[in-house]
């Protein structure tokens, strides 16, 4: 034990006696330490902040897709599955605007802007988190505008604005206002820009306002325009001399008509408004097909005009829905729509000619059947809640004609039959136009909806269907599956894989480099370290000799000399310890905003973990270890008397 002490002393005081040469050998292996440590710092700090800002940037993890002819409509159903389904799915946002009038009040004065493009947004947009605005809740009535429209509004954030939509054109033109809160300003590249953000509920609803729907959450009526009225079939009349032809089956036939004679059983309550003997003078089809049997879904839209003309057989088709039976009040009532051509032959068989409606008449107009002349107003409920008006004029009374049959229509099926025991009585007939019983019963199959302010039927609001759509994965390495699952259901995808492909090779190259002059340095130190102890060694040839002389070891040489290189191998280490933190620090350090002179520093990243600091300093012992080994290697191997002999001649 007390040699190796003897040892340890020789070597302290080779280091202390040679301390220049010390000094020298510790800058050297710092230098080399030194800039690998640094490189570790930039890695773990500025690189990986960058890549950090590479991977949740809102355009890199980006991906545009639209339906294409294999790919599902772009409803908001089909983007809420696809947020649940697909992996890995941030937010997807449909590409949807709007384009409004602006209107704000300030000091008394009305200013406005006449185009403005809102974008439509959702909660956790990533294009706004970048900016550091947050989205407008679900249903809020909320807009952020660009820098420039706020300007010419003279608005800031918390203000009200008027938001106008406008739909129709010329005289059919009309105006629609809601008001909004300016929940955030957004600076825009372009000084003149006219664009603002809102929430996609709120722009869907501007949307179903400017395709003419009703908007019942913002008080906005429907446009002036009717549903289209659908019938379950039709009814062709033809006098017995005339009936239809092969040709005439055929082309109905030919577009899925199932034609079948009904004259001896006509539709309720077609008989009871024909005259008596009518089956003598007249031949009765009905015409439907296989999806219009099935139910609603398959309700017809051709109109009457384009069968008849196409027909050989001179014959009158009327469209036909089963008649619809409701309490009005406590009398049943029998709506049965019945419209034809003005002038027509057909009407000298019903009982009252003036009874059916031409297909130009007010909708919402009824006539009573025989035996009720009474004018006035009859509310025909829809639902529970709702309910609409219907003129009922003096209808014209029979003209004297042969006395009708006694048939009782009480005798035959009667629609009344499915009602209460106390409400079983023969029904009273209500003819209305065949479009207002399409609306009614299209009403109660859901199909459309009846809007009160306007007094109409009018096509239920449809959901939105989008161009296209903005999709933003998690992260940029999600962005490839994400694209891989769109294109699995048929959708276009257009993204920035390649970006992102590239994005990841320069991070794998980032990483090989660290390796390639960690390595490098490392072993270039090495070699540095051995010719500096080799030349050191070399110079104390004499002083070994001497020591070999006077009873040192080869091993004590050996180890002699490995611990002064552990020495020189510690201070180096602890120097470019210190030397690391305090660059650190200078790099990261952000100058005061009111020293000028100071603004050309960059602010520089720098994370030097515990694990760097172990591996820098294991790093350089490892280094003064290796680089020892040789020079104390040949030292040990030194002939003392050639050494001290050679010595003398130098």
């Amino acid at each position: 034990m007390r040699r190796w002490l003897f040892y340890f002393e020789i070597g302290w005081r080779d280091l202390v006696r040679l301390w220049p040469t010390t000094q020298h050998h510790v800058i050297i292996v710092a230098g080399i330490c030194l800039p690998i440590l640094m490189l570790l710092g930039l890695k773990r700090g500025h690189v990986e902040s960058l890549r950090q800002d590479l991977i949740t940037s809102p355009t890199g993890r980006q991906i545009t897709f639209w339906s294409a002819q294999k790919g599902e409509l772009l409803r908001r159903t089909t983007l809420d599955q696809l947020t649940r389904e697909l992996p890995s799915v941030d937010v997807v946002i449909p590409e949807t605007q709007r384009l409004v009038r602006l209107v704000s009040q300030v000091d008394e004065q009305s200013l406005e802007v006449d185009s403005v493009t809102l974008f439509a947004t959702r909660k956790g947009d990533p294009l706004l988190s970048q900016l550091g605005i947050n989205s407008p809740n679900p249903g809020a009535h909320e807009v952020i505008l660009g820098q420039a429209v706020a300007d010419q509004l003279k608005v800031k954030s918390g203000d009200p604005v008027d938001v106008v939509i406008a739909r129709g054109r010329g005289e059919q033109s009309e105006n629609a206002t809601v008001k909004c809160q300016v929940s955030a300003i957004m600076p825009t590249d372009e000084h003149a820009a006219s664009i603002g953000y809102a929430d996609l509920n709120l722009l869907d609803q501007f949307d179903a306002y400017g395709r003419g729907f009703r908007v019942p959450d913002l008080g906005w009526a429907s446009s002036r325009v009717a549903a289209a009225d659908t019938y379950s079939g039709y009814l062709i009349f033809c006098e017995t001399g005339n009936p239809l032809t092969e040709n005439d089956h055929r082309f109905l036939a030919d577009r899925g008509f199932i034609t079948e004679e009904c004259t001896d059983s006509p539709p309720l309550p077609i008989e009871d408004l024909l005259t008596q003997g009518f089956r003598e003078k007249l031949i009765i089809y009905s015409a439907r097909t296989a999806l219009s049997r099935s139910g609603s879904r398959g309700r017809l839209r051709i109109a009457p005009s384009e069968i008849s003309e196409a027909t050989e057989s001179d014959d009158i088709i009327i469209p036909w829905n089963e008649p619809c039976v409701r309490n009005v009040g406590d009398a049943p009532f029998m709506m049965v729509g019945l419209s034809m051509p003005r002038r027509t032959w057909l009407r000298e068989y019903f009982r009252v000619p003036a009874l059916a409606f031409d297909y130009e008449a007010n909708p919402f107009t009824g006539h009573m059947g025989e035996g009720d002349h009474s004018a006035g107003v009859l509310k025909w409920p829809l639902d529970g809640k709702i309910s609409f008006d219907l003129e009922l004029p003096n209808a014209e009374p029979p003209a004297e004609r042969n006395a009708p049959d006694n048939t009782n229509p009480i005798d035959s099926p009667n629609p009344s039959d499915g009602l209460p025991e106390t409400q079983a009585v023969a029904p009273k007939t209500l003819v209305v136009p065949a479009n207002l019983l399409s609306w009614v019963q299209q009403y109660g199959e859901g199909g459309v909806e009846y809007d009160p302010a306007i007094h109409l039927f009018v096509a239920k609001q449809e959901p939105s269907i989008y161009d296209r759509a903005r999709l933003y994965a998690r992260t940029i390495d999600d962005v490839p599956a994400v694209v891989t699952g769109l294109a699995n259901r048929g959708f276009a995808v257009m993204s920035e894989t390649g970006r992102i492909t590239e994005i990841h090779n320069q991070d794998d190259s980032l990483q090989l480099l660290v390796w390639v002059v960690g390595v490098g340095v490392f072993l270039f130190g090495i070699v540095t370290v051995i010719s500096v102890l080799m030349d050191s060694t070399d110079r104390k040839r004499v002083s070994i000799g001497i020591l070999r002389v006077m009873g040192m070891s080869r091993s004590g040489v050996f180890i002699s000399i490995l611990l002064r290189a552990a020495a020189i191998g510690a201070a180096a280490a602890l120097l470019s310890l210190l030397c690391g933190l305090a660059l650190g620090l200078v790099l990261s350090w952000t100058p005061p905003i009111d020293q000028h002179w100071l603004s050309w520093k960059p602010i520089v990243s720098v994370a030097i973990t515990r694990s760097d600091l172990v591996l820098v300093a294991s790093g350089a012992m490892l280094c003064c270890g290796m680089g020892a080994i040789p020079p104390a290697w040949k030292a040990s191997r030194l002939d003392p008397f050639d050494a001290i002999v050679e010595g003398r001649f130098r």
